[in-house]
């Protein structure tokens, strides 16, 4: 197969992988496929590595956990390494939460260091206001991505972490903030720092222009985008497993 000379596949999760809890068409099949070489870079922000790989693995996706990069996640380790006595506010899921504890930072509202924002299932008004205030006390502000959206399992959009930033910065129209998912390139520099080689060897697959294709362009990779957009030629994993060499368009 054509893809047998990528040393490895950086692929998506939400709209390539998976949508919701849907298994997306050759999802399976390229996760068979590729083996050790498939590594998960996502904008995700409500899981832990550990936790997503269980949840994939009930999915029939079973992908090791120190291959699943995620922008929450990397977002608390770049806080910890930064600042190892950081307080942090953390506005999202438990299992965010408890990753940060675990790293040694001191997770707390009152009086931050650092507010970072994620998806956050909870978000509501009182905490609109609580991020205002903690920004305007002088906390810096981090973002695990800038997506409005990522596609649902019933094909309708869901709110994603640029939403929530939306509304901060409606109000804070200044805000200055830190981002760390696509495109931005702190989910490739982990791949690539424990995967030495050329960049022509690496492949990143994704369903979004804006962010999985201007990410592995300003980094340097190659790359192929899925899905139902302008910018796709290709509607699926399936699709892209089934080209041969002389159909092979990707985009370097």
């Amino acid at each position: 197969m054509w893809l047998d000379r990528y040393k490895a596949i950086l692929c998506d999760l939400d709209g390539c992988l998976i949508s919701g809890r849907r298994v997306m068409p050759g999802a399976g099949e390229l996760v068979a496929y590729a083996g050790s070489r498939l590594w998960i870079l996502s904008n995700n922000s409500t899981h832990t590595s550990a936790s997503l790989a269980i949840e994939l693995d009930r999915m029939g996706l079973p992908i090791h956990p120190s291959r699943l990069i995620l922008a929450g996640a990397t977002a608390v380790d770049l806080i910890a390494r930064e600042n190892a006595a950081a307080r942090v506010a953390i506005h999202g899921t438990a299992d965010i939460v408890n990753y940060a504890a675990a790293a040694g930072l001191t997770v707390s509202d009152r009086q931050p260091d650092v507010v970072l924002l994620t998806r956050d299932p909870g978000f509501s008004y009182a905490r609109l206001n609580l991020i205002i205030r903690q920004v305007e006390q002088g906390a810096r502000l981090v973002v695990s991505n800038t997506d409005a959206t990522h596609p649902g399992a019933d094909g309708y959009p869901v709110a994603e972490t640029g939403a929530l930033l939306s509304a901060v910065k409606a109000s804070l129209p200044d805000l200055d903030f830190l981002c760390v998912g696509k495109p931005n390139s702190y989910l490739y520099e982990r791949v690539l720092s424990q995967l030495p080689g050329r960049l022509d060897e690496f492949l990143a697959i994704g369903d979004s222009a804006e962010t999985d294709g201007k990410g592995a362009e300003e980094i340097g990779i190659s790359h192929i985008l899925i899905g139902a957009s302008e910018a796709a030629r290709y509607t699926s994993l399936r699709q892209v497993l089934g080209m041969t060499q002389e159909q092979d368009d990707v985009h370097a």
